[in-house]
């Protein structure tokens, strides 16, 4: 529904329809867990779809459909004027690249760009623990199945969760089957299927950083003095390049257990 998660447009329309109530209200009348429906009004409140009481107990009310649609439509002009900004930059990169490689010269980074080249797994697996600690506001992940990034990914489900019920905005996106989706119960509703195959794993947090970590070939996984490498990266730009191929993929691919459009659902290359 116009972008809004399933589970929070189901809460609007409740409220539309019941009025003024309580999130443990709402929970029983939808037959959801409380603490669930509490997050989603909490996500919601940011998005100016539902206002609160100061009174306690809380009591929620939806915002008349009409200033919510408005909200939902000027949201998306941003976001449109920020993706092709980001397009821009990256085109502008691109032809800086070709020019650079003619003149064999150095491509220039900005004083204010950061690219760091973080080697092994302890680092790596550091880094990774500490880039998600620091998440105010977002949380993107997008693991393969090879390499480090689907191990660190289940590692952290627990602290991921716990960022979720923060009220973080969390999005993961990965293969997964019917055999492994329990390994995803308790972010479940913020998981999409990764169908195609990739060549990295990638953390994006805050629209601040993104760390990548390339897909090691059957040479290195074997090679036990073969050291894996991630690139941790703080570019405006850069990072809102990765943000906006990571929405291309995850607004067109499947729930976990929506099998159907498992079947007709395509996916970008990240």
């Amino acid at each position: 529904m116009f972008g809004i998660p399933e589970r929070e447009a189901r809460i609007y329309l409740a409220l539309l329809i019941r009025g003024q109530s309580k999130a443990g209200e709402v929970a029983a009348h939808l037959g959801l867990h409380r603490l669930d429906v509490y997050h989603d009004l909490k996500s919601m409140q940011s998005k100016n779809m539902v206002e609160a009481t100061i009174s306690k107990p809380m009591k929620f009310q939806a915002v008349p459909l009409e200033a919510v649609v408005d909200n939902l439509q000027r949201s998306e002009r941003e976001s449109m004027a920020t993706r092709s900004s980001a397009l821009a930059d990256l085109r502008n990169l691109g032809e800086k690249l070709k020019r650079d490689e003619r003149d064999d010269n150095v491509v220039s980074v900005s004083p204010t760009d950061k690219i760091q080249i973080i080697g092994g797994q302890k680092s790596i697996s550091e880094r990774w623990t500490g880039l998600l600690a620091s998440a105010q506001k977002e949380i993107l992940v997008a693991a393969i199945d090879r390499g480090s990034a689907k191990l660190l990914l289940l590692r952290e489900i627990e602290e991921i969760s716990k960022k979720m019920k923060a009220g973080v905005s969390v999005r993961i996106f990965t293969p997964v089957s019917q055999s492994s989706s329990n390994q995803f119960k308790e972010v479940a509703s913020e998981v999409r299927h990764l169908e195609s195959i990739s060549s990295a794993g990638v953390c994006i947090v805050d629209s601040k950083e993104v760390m990548i970590i390339p897909e090691q070939t059957e040479g290195e996984r074997n090679n036990s003095h073969s050291d894996e490498t991630a690139i941790l990266i703080t570019s405006p730009s850069i990072v809102e390049m990765f943000r906006v191929l990571f929405f291309v993929g995850w607004d067109t691919s499947p729930a976990i257990g929506d099998e159907e459009s498992r079947e007709t659902g395509k996916q970008s290359m990240i």
